[in-house]
């Protein structure tokens, strides 16, 4: 339909059904929406870039800082990153049922969050397995037990940082760039936080650079995949098993880092040590809150 609509300008749409039920939707500003092709795509990567590899790798220069401190700290910060993960798990899942109780296809529903996310938490948790199993002899089992967590963390991230792109991706597709610009800010303050989390657990030894670089990638880099998968397909059903594969990744992770958090030689977790888990659970909600301006 034809319409002279002008760019920037706010509208109103209003649509009258068959049965005289009225259907409106607010346009806060109008503008036209992007058209898919070569440099639409690369933009996305940029931006997936932005919001993923980029917050990560800075959030993760802080390791030479947390060698400097003791254990009882590195046991909040460990702390602080469950909290994190445990806010992204809630987010996760309640968005992905939003997203699975919007979708009118016979293959949607809350059903694909869950099966995600047994998926995620039973593929990872082999893939640890046999991490401890390549690992057991190493020498250095501090660093080996340090960088399998930190790997596992970084998956984790890595999952949720894919269904974040596809948020991403498919707010431009549909031409909400607003809602894209405030997503694109909110996450990369988010992430800066995640990159914290994957070096948490590398304080004990110095590992190599490479390794480093890699475990950024591998919490980063799914967002540019996200990204562009989000411009290209707006699919309810499959943004709804992607993030019900990223709440599994986080769950398993969640059950990772536990036993840490305990305090030497006992069963018990300090009262620091939960605090921290509630000063990650407010730093997520207050940084959701851009998102959700």
């Amino acid at each position: 339909m034809d319409y002279p609509w002008q760019d920037g300008q706010p509208y109103k749409i209003s649509m009258l059904t068959s049965t005289g039920l009225v259907i409106e939707h607010d346009i806060a500003a109008a503008v036209q929406t992007p058209q898919a092709g070569a440099s639409f795509f690369g933009l996305m990567a940029l931006l997936g870039t932005y919001v993923g590899i980029i917050p990560v790798v800075l959030g993760m220069l802080f390791l030479p800082f947390l060698r400097t401190v003791g254990g009882a700290t590195v046991r909040v910060l460990l702390a602080f990153t469950v909290g994190l993960l445990a806010f992204l798990a809630w987010e996760g899942t309640s968005e992905g049922f939003e997203l699975a109780g919007a979708s009118g296809s016979p293959f949607g529903g809350a059903e694909l969050v869950v099966l995600g996310a047994a998926l995620a938490f039973l593929t990872l948790t082999a893939i640890d397995h046999w991490l401890r199993t390549r690992r057991q002899q190493a020498a250095a089992s501090g660093q080996a037990n340090g960088l399998r967590l930190a790997l596992m963390i970084s998956i984790g991230i890595g999952l949720h940082n894919l269904g974040e792109g596809l948020a991403i991706g498919s707010a431009y597709a549909v031409g909400e760039l607003a809602l894209g610009a405030f997503l694109v800010i909110g996450f990369t303050i988010q992430n800066t936080t995640e990159g914290l989390a994957v070096v948490a657990p590398l304080t004990e030894r110095r590992p190599p650079l490479l390794r480093l670089l890699g475990l950024g990638l591998i919490a980063g880099a799914p967002a540019i995949v996200g990204a562009v998968i989000g411009a290209g397909a707006n699919n309810p059903e499959l943004s709804a098993l992607l993030l019900g594969i990223g709440v599994g990744a986080i769950v398993q992770v969640i059950v990772q880092i536990a036993p840490s958090l305990r305090e030497p030689g006992t069963t018990s977790v300090s009262a620091r040590t939960l605090a921290g888990i509630g000063v990650g659970m407010l730093t997520m909600y207050a940084t959701g809150l851009l998102v959700a301006g």
